[in-house]
């Protein structure tokens, strides 16, 4: 994957004022988060519907990893994929379907193919093909389609900002501290 260079740095706890300090909360030490509190407004948006996407969605922990892994891995993002790899072993996925997300390629079967195929179609298209749809309809109800395309929608959009802002991995420690800080599967 391509290194980008750092174009806009996180901010510092001296440079924030007391109300990107709180739009922050505990998550100042994630550069991404540090970065985007540059923009308040901006963040006061964008975070919100992180979480919702995240956090709050309808769908399985383990098949919104593999959407989210395969969206990124398409987007060519690195950043996002490395804190995914390490939500979706906390969701449950073993190290060959991580792998397998985190590629290009179906190499993935059954229902997990059918997420890959819809990430897919909505990267490369914007819409989910015909096929694939009704393959998903058939577990998913309705507010769980939606959940798909706005899933994977969010993501492009992340692998945009972490790409164009050049927003760098965390140092070991910190990057694995997060796992603690989530209160999510």
């Amino acid at each position: 994957m391509p290194d980008y260079p750092a174009r806009i740095s996180p901010a510092t706890a001296n440079e924030l004022d007391a109300a990107q300090t709180t739009l922050l909360g505990g998550w100042g030490t994630m550069n991404f988060a540090a970065v985007l509190v540059h923009h308040p407004e901006f963040y006061t948006v964008f975070m919100p519907l992180i979480a919702k996407v995240i956090a709050g969605t309808n769908l399985p922990p383990h098949d919104r990893q593999i959407l989210v892994m395969r969206t990124l891995a398409l987007c060519d993002e690195e950043y996002e994929a490395r804190h995914h790899a390490m939500i979706s072993q906390t969701a449950g996925l073993d190290a060959a379907t991580i792998v397998a997300a985190s590629g290009t390629k179906t190499e993935l079967s059954g229902f997990d193919a059918t997420l890959a195929q819809a990430a897919a179609d909505l990267v490369r298209t914007q819409r989910i093909g015909d096929a694939t749809w009704n393959a998903l309809a058939q577990t998913y109800s309705q507010v769980q389609l939606m959940e798909v395309v706005a899933l994977v929608g969010t993501y492009v959009t992340m692998a945009m900002l972490t790409k164009s802002f050049g927003i760098q991995l965390e140092d070991k420690d910190t990057f694995e501290s997060f796992t603690q800080k989530r209160d999510y599967v």
